[in-house]
């Protein structure tokens, strides 16, 4: 009886030992922004199953012009598993209650750290905004 549960545990380990587990995926995406104009994109998770992190590029634009745009690019790193809603908004922080634009994401993480986006979309104040598609790798 020892020998067979040897045997038993033996198998489960070389078992557990040959699958490798995916590296978890992370999301990318890339809005348009101006941090002149006093907007920029705040970011909220309805459950938080991301880490957040953000960097922004300015365009290459002529010398002396001022107050050009460029590009904020958010990287979201899963944390565990689970449905969330992220929505970023596209707004000037102490204009509280003023409309602002959003764009709305729906993603879903499963245990081993696989990000699947099942929704997107805009809640544009004057006129629809492109959702952009985000970049899971």
């Amino acid at each position: 009886m020892k020998k067979l549960i040897l045997a038993l545990a033996a198998v489960l380990i070389l078992t557990a030992c040959g699958r490798e587990t995916p590296a978890p995926q992370t999301v990318s995406l890339s809005l348009e922004a101006n941090p002149t104009t006093g907007y920029s994109w705040q970011v909220s998770q309805s459950e938080e199953l991301f880490k957040v992190e953000s960097s922004y590029a300015q365009r290459q634009q002529s010398a002396g012009l001022v107050g050009a745009g460029g590009t904020e690019t958010f990287t979201l790193t899963p944390l565990k598993a689970g449905t969330t809603e992220l929505t970023l908004t596209y707004a000037r922080p102490w204009e509280n209650g003023e409309k602002a634009d959003q764009l709305v994401y729906s993603f879903e993480i499963d245990p081993n750290l696989q990000v699947t986006m099942t929704n997107g979309y805009s809640t544009a104040v004057d006129e629809p905004i492109p959702v952009p598609t985000p970049t899971i790798t």
